[in-house]
């Protein structure tokens, strides 16, 4: 459960320490213990602590997280810092694969039949001139742990928040989340678990704990190290002083965990007794596939037993060639060394019916990954899309096609990938690949996981068309409103004091908003004063590098990082250890992306900067040495992760998705702005996954939200979602507000892509006594803050009159004014006076 208790400073970092480093539940103080006004926030501790060795002030935000707008009523600490606003990797190729000549790792997906990808990821982008870096370089502190990966192969610019980051943070030992498994890569073996969630009113969690452990009894295996990665997964490679090899490439999705041994004498062992191990036998296996290319004979096909464990959970475990196991307790093991492939499938909650469908599937795993996105398609008339497709290279491709079969006596059985897909792919899936008998009882943190088969994976991402100004006309009289709002914001709202990249970004971004809005109702000279502000707030940080804290060149990992951050990680929101880049530069990108469109001769001093600062956060091209492929966003969860090189237990997390959305936006807007119009095209795609995740993830019905997280979480928006659990909280406190607030702001005209008419009029609830978490409720507490104008300005997609009203009653949050949210409530959802 969530709890928060009172804790000394240094009780406090104990408690977090100790957690992260042994995985246990943080201890909770006595009362002698307790110092009066000192709390501390530790979201489902049973899980999640905030990094070993950072300070107390960073443990209590330990990702930088939206300050609370002005005034607001904050229920947890007040000591923050102060602040008055605030697979690139090409052609890698593999290391001895088991039996075979190395395969080769490709940067995205081969050509495919009738798909065209919007834009050629292995070329340099048109953001990358080959000009120098417009920032000082120097190296990190944070220097990566050389024995976690292979250099020959990794090479910079260094991945920083994938999500299998903790593979190679820290000391490496947090686990990643292939879904529906959570894994344990130790220094000699790997440990796995199928986690039980647990669901309550205001978090969905699931356990740490393993089921298995996988290792070589001669204790030949001394060291794993990440050995590849590409576009949806890494590979694994555990080994020695001799020949002895264990191997794995993580993908979430995949039923069966596989590993490949090469001279292992194999051991595994459960932390449970084993009740019964059980042969399964070849016979029962069904037709899948009649277009056999290549056959062969049923008893090439694994060896597979059922395993029972006290738990009363079951196992389907596979290998090839058969290893012989003998049982000794908890403990399976073969004499003599093996080389061959072990693979470890639980059997969810309907044992018989998932065995049925998994044995068809043995065999065949993914050894490489990629993404196309395709051209967009379709018309504003008709719908506009594109296809995100993934295709996997098996194990059992022969030139490339996977219709292999075995024979039997009496049936063939294909050898296609079977493979998980999350609830956004389903609503959009081509409905032949979903398997009619489906798999019961695997589920990740994001709810039910379907299957399908092939290795070849197809949806349909609708595009929804977003471009500098408002979705709707401004009407007459709404017109002469903002324009004399718009005065008084541009005398008394263009001023940034913020030292920081993230709140200084805020409120550059606040000015360019005036100047897009002054363009829209035609005020030139307003615009024109505008212009020169936003060209003497940006001057400082990207060109004369005369700010307080000055963004460098990190040429350790590859990315631009504040001064103050790359020197201590509490600072600066993390954001020297690459948390939430996309976030604060998104904000200078907008920015950026207004003068760009309406004065490029201005622009020009700031071009080269601003691209590589969209090149470190939203990078689109492999081919690119100095920055890693776009440093966020995951294409299979179809949403960002931040945290950066921090490790969590529960892994990844993303808190706002208003601001990620604005990320993307503001890509969209800079590359449309310069004109490149394949880059812009991919940015769109991006920014529609993006908010398609959000909407989904985070902004749920409330009947979708029982369905995705179960019954007792029934809130119509999330807070922060990790990958292994969802919390209704942020990470400075629990205020219904904050959690609203945070997933919509910054309100642009992107922000219709995340928040709909139906949703907001399901969230308002203006009945309290049935919703005390209603948004309606929630802008009441906040009391006219920057909080309650957020939620107001959402309002008006219900009730233009009644949000207006009350909006304008409220005091802005400093990335925000009067106009913006009057041009917002003017612009959406109802038509505007006199249009």
């Amino acid at each position: 459960m969530h709890f928060r208790e009172i804790l000394t400073p240094a009780l406090a970092v104990l408690a977090v320490n100790m957690h992260s480093v042994l995985g246990s539940p943080a201890p909770v103080p006595d009362a002698s213990q307790v110092e009066a006004g000192k709390q501390l926030w530790i979201s489902t501790p049973e899980s999640t602590a905030p990094p070993a060795g950072i300070p107390l002030d960073y443990a209590l935000h330990p990702a930088r997280r939206a300050q609370p707008p002005t005034g607001v009523h904050l229920s947890g600490p007040k000591d923050r810092p102060a602040m008055n606003e605030q697979d690139r990797q090409a052609d890698l190729i593999r290391k001895s694969d088991v039996g075979s000549a190395a395969p080769v790792y490709r940067k995205q997906a081969p050509v495919i039949k009738g798909i065209t990808s919007v834009l050629d990821s292995n070329q340099q982008s048109p953001l990358n001139g080959g000009n120098p870096l417009a920032f000082k370089s120097q190296k990190h502190p944070y220097v990566p742990n050389a024995s976690l990966f292979d250099s020959s192969t990794i090479k910079l610019p260094l991945a920083t928040n994938k999500w299998w980051q903790n593979l190679i943070v820290e000391k490496g030992v947090d686990p990643i989340h292939p879904y529906p498994y959570i894994v344990y890569c130790n220094t000699n073996s790997t440990k796995i678990g199928f986690p039980k969630f647990t669901v309550a009113p205001e978090h969905v969690t699931s356990d740490m704990s393993s089921e298995w452990e996988l290792g070589d009894a001669s204790g030949a295996l001394t060291q794993r190290k990440v050995t590849n990665t590409d576009a949806l997964g890494v590979e694994v490679t555990w080994s020695g002083s001799g020949s002895a090899q264990m191997r794995s490439r993580f993908y979430k999705g995949m039923p069966f965990q596989t590993f490949e041994l090469k001279g292992v004498t194999p051991i595994l062992r459960t932390t449970n007794a084993i009740i019964k191990v059980e042969p399964v036998q070849r016979a029962v296996l069904s037709a899948r596939n009649t277009e056999a290319q290549v056959t062969a004979d049923a008893a090439d096909m694994p060896a597979m037993s059922k395993i029972t464990l006290n738990d009363n959970s079951q196992w389907l475990v596979a290998s090839k060639p058969e290893i012989k196991w003998k049982q000794n307790e908890g403990t399976l093991t073969q004499q003599g060394a093996y080389t061959g492939f072990v693979q470890l499938a639980h059997l969810g909650d309907q044992p018989q019916n998932n065995i049925n469908v998994l044995q068809q599937y043995v065999g065949t795993y993914p050894i490489e990954g990629t993404v196309t996105y395709a051209q967009v398609q379709g018309s504003d008339s008709t719908g506009r899309s594109s296809n995100i497709v993934y295709v996997y290279k098996t194990n059992t491709d022969v030139d490339g096609n996977t219709k292999q079969v075995y024979n039997t006596t009496s049936v063939s059985t294909t050898i296609q990938l079977l493979s998980f897909v999350l609830p956004h792919h389903v609503d959009k899936i081509s409905n032949n690949t979903i398997l009619s008998t489906g798999l019961s009882g695997y589920r990740s943190a994001k709810g039910r996981l379907t299957a399908v088969a092939g290795n070849t994976i197809s949806y349909n991402q609708p595009l929804e068309r977003v471009s500098f100004g408002g979705m709707r006309a401004i009407g007459d009289s709404d017109k002469e409103r903002l324009k004399q709002q718009l005065l008084k914001d541009a005398a008394s709202s263009t001023t940034v004091t913020a030292q920081d990249p993230y709140f200084y970004g805020k409120g550059v971004a606040r000015v360019a908003r005036l100047y897009q809005i002054a363009q829209e109702v035609g005020d030139k000279t307003t615009a024109a004063a505008l212009g020169t502000k936003i060209v003497n707030l940006l001057t400082p940080w990207l060109v004369s590098m005369s700010n307080n804290d000055t963004l460098v060149y990190d040429a350790t990992w590859g990315g631009i990082v504040s001064t103050l951050g790359i020197s201590d990680p509490s600072q600066d929101f993390g954001q020297g250890r690459y948390n939430d880049h996309h976030f604060h530069y998104g904000y200078f990108l907008y920015a950026g992306a207004i003068l760009a469109k309406y004065d490029i001769n201005t622009f020009a001093p700031l071009r080269e900067p601003m691209n590589q600062l969209l090149r470190d956060y939203a990078n689109p091209s492999y081919a690119d040495t100095q920055f890693p492929y776009m440093r966020h966003f995951d294409p299979y969860d179809g949403h960002s992760w931040a945290a950066g090189l921090f490790s969590f237990m529960d892994g990844r997390n993303q808190e706002s998705t208003g601001e990620a959305i604005n990320a993307y936006y503001s890509a969209y807007l800079y590359a449309t702005a310069l004109g490149f119009e394949d880059t812009a095209a991919f940015y769109e795609i991006v920014l529609n996954m993006e908010a398609t995740s959000g909407r989904r993830y985070w902004h749920p019905m409330r009947s979708q939200s029982k369905d995705l997280y179960g019954d007792a979480f029934s809130h119509n928006t999330v807070g922060i979602v990790w990958s292994s659990k969802v919390d209704y909280v942020t990470f400075f406190g629990a205020d219904t507000e904050f959690v609203y607030g945070i997933q919509m702001l910054p309100f642009t005209p992107a922000t219709r892509m995340l928040i709909r008419p139906d949703w907001v009029k399901e969230a308002w609830c203006p009945d309290n006594s049935t919703c005390a978490d209603g948004m309606k409720t929630a802008a009441q507490h906040a009391n006219k803050n920057g909080w309650a104008q957020f939620l107001y300005s959402a309002y008006a997609m219900v009730d233009r009159n009644a949000a207006l009203d009350n909006a304008l009653a409220c005091t802005p949050d400093d990335g925000n004014t009067l106009t913006n949210t009057m041009h917002w409530i003017f612009t959406n959802q109802q038509a505007s006076a006199n249009a």
